[in-house]
């Protein structure tokens, strides 16, 4: 019995530890890719929105929310810290 409450405990042990062996270059290119996902979406919305409210005098009003949204991602692109690329 006690045997396999080793193996249950070492097993979750080294499943923890393989959650864990990303390195933080890796994470962070992870984030970056779920960040450009999540941009492309917003800037599609946007077009599409755009498109089908095309002629209409507020369409600006009525896409606003997803420029600002794309916009927000863009920015947060351009804030990012190159100073490792020198």
């Amino acid at each position: 019995m006690v045997q396999i409450f080793f193996v249950v405990v070492m097993a979750f042990f080294v499943v923890g530890l393989a959650g864990c062996s990303s390195s933080p270059e890796q994470r962070a290119a992870e984030a970056n890719a779920t960040i450009a996902e999540e941009k492309a979406k917003m800037i599609q919305t946007y077009n599409e929105c755009l498109k089908n409210n095309e002629g209409q005098k507020d369409v600006a009003e009525k896409c606003a929310q997803y420029k600002d949204a794309a916009e927000t991602f863009i920015n947060k692109d351009a804030g990012q810290d190159t100073s490792k690329a020198k």
